[in-house]
């Protein structure tokens, strides 16, 4: 479990990285994208369009100085993921569109926190489900946690590309407890 560990964790600290130059006008455009394009290798297939960058250089180039203060204040909001802990599984329930990229039948989920301060109490955010795969260890799926509903949601809604079941759990690692209340008593449950 520790290569796993070490691939998420590189995962959190590249998308850190990346969500914090995403508003910061000091890195080109070019500098951005090799920084995306680094973070994007974590994953099988990307058709994600949550690390395009927000503005171009040539855009900001328009803004006021006002208006450049706003979207440094993401610059200032942006942390790195906060990983709890690992499951991981033997045999996972997953679409057809994933099965042909798995290489064995273990699959690990990596529970995670939020990619910006909003001042609530740390919880879930995110689970990315990591495998070995035909291109290496990669992560194949993601579903978001959504603590005021509370419950689990798929990413998109193409089945196909969906992690159905997680399959046997035979191991888990903890690493920090969550702070909000759903996400502590479902980190204490195993």
């Amino acid at each position: 479990m520790e290569d796993i560990k070490n691939f998420i964790e590189s995962f959190i600290k590249d998308e850190y990285a990346c969500n914090k130059a995403n508003y910061d006008f000091s890195i080109s455009d070019e500098e951005y994208e090799n920084m995306r394009l680094k973070l994007e290798d974590h994953f099988h297939t990307v058709n994600i369009d949550e690390y395009w960058r927000a503005l171009e250089e040539d855009d900001v180039q328009e803004l006021t100085i006002e208006m450049k203060d706003l979207y440094f204040q993401n610059v200032v909001r942006a942390i790195p993921r906060t990983l709890f802990q690992i499951k991981q599984y033997k045999n996972p329930k997953v679409g057809e569109g994933l099965e042909r990229w798995l290489v064995n039948d273990e699959l690990f989920a990596c529970y995670t926190s939020y990619t910006e301060n909003n001042d609530l109490p740390l919880d879930y955010a995110t689970v990315f489900y990591v495998a070995q795969t035909n291109e290496g260890l990669k992560i194949i799926y993601k579903i978001r946690y959504e603590s005021d509903v509370p419950e689990w949601r798929h990413s998109h809604d193409l089945k196909i590309n969906q992690v159905k079941n997680p399959g046997n759990l035979i191991a888990v690692e903890k690493y920090q407890a969550p702070e909000e209340t759903n996400s502590l008593a479902d980190y204490n449950a195993e």
